[in-house]
């Protein structure tokens, strides 16, 4: 568990054992603001119980969302290498090939060139050169998709092309298209979710006011007003730590 996490699961408890604490306390503790009643905070430390597991299950999803498109992508660089080595030695016009090479390299985000070494000045080398030749084409899976599709496409435009292995032949191809289309999908709805949960838990536990930050900074400010900031009921809560993420 990392450091925000921790500090968002301590919030919480730790707002158990401040109302368990206030709960407690004679006179009693009795806030004119509602948001700092007995009530509310055990509301805000359920609420707050529910939105963590919320996140923890929707994260949970995402990561295993987006290791099987790792895979499946993963696995898609190699397959290429198949693919254009069984276009190469297809009775196909050198020209095919090289259509097909030329989009190998734009799937792997590769130049047909290699770039020249960036020129030497008396600063050293040309940054901004560098910054220029390093602007390709964005490597993101959508446009891997795109990509694979394109070769897709070529394959299947072609009646010389007519493999005997099965994961190369053109309905395995379109399957794969349709495989790694859907896992895609999948990772991007799953770090919606978990973006959306995390959301969620900011506001139950941060928002201004009526989060459970504030509740229980507030509800400690209270004691030590109502009881003074050397009395035992305050002395009792001042160690209990809330902590804002930066």
């Amino acid at each position: 568990m990392n450091s925000s996490k921790r500090s968002n699961q301590q919030n919480v408890d730790n707002l158990e054992v401040l109302t368990e604490k206030v709960i407690t306390f004679i006179p009693a503790y009795d806030p004119s603001e509602a948001r700092l009643s007995i009530q509310n905070q055990r509301e805000i430390k359920a609420s707050g119980d529910a939105v963590l597991e919320k996140v923890a299950i929707a994260e949970t999803a995402c990561d295993n969302a987006i290791t099987a498109r790792n895979i499946a992508f993963d696995a898609l660089d190699p397959f290429v290498t198949r693919l254009i080595n069984g276009l190469r030695i297809s009775d196909v016009p050198a020209q095919t090939v090289e259509q097909g090479e030329s989009l190998v390299r734009e799937f792997r985000n590769q130049r047909a060139t290699p770039i020249e070494p960036p020129s030497k000045t008396d600063e050293g080398s040309d940054e901004e050169e560098t910054s220029r030749n390093n602007k390709l084409r964005n490597s993101s899976f959508n446009t891997k998709i795109e990509n694979y599709r394109n070769i897709v496409l070529l394959l299947s435009s072609l009646l010389a092309y007519k493999p005997n292995e099965k994961d190369l032949r053109i309905d395995a191809l379109k399957d794969r298209l349709a495989d790694l289309k859907h896992v895609n999908s999948v990772a991007v709805a799953a770090e919606a979710a978990a973006e959306a949960a995390r959301q969620l838990r900011d506001i139950i536990l941060y928002a201004d006011k009526t989060g459970l930050f504030d509740v229980a900074m507030d509800s400690k400010l209270y004691v030590k007003s109502a009881y003074g900031a050397t009395s035992t009921q305050y002395r009792s809560i001042s160690g209990i730590l809330f902590t804002r993420p930066r």
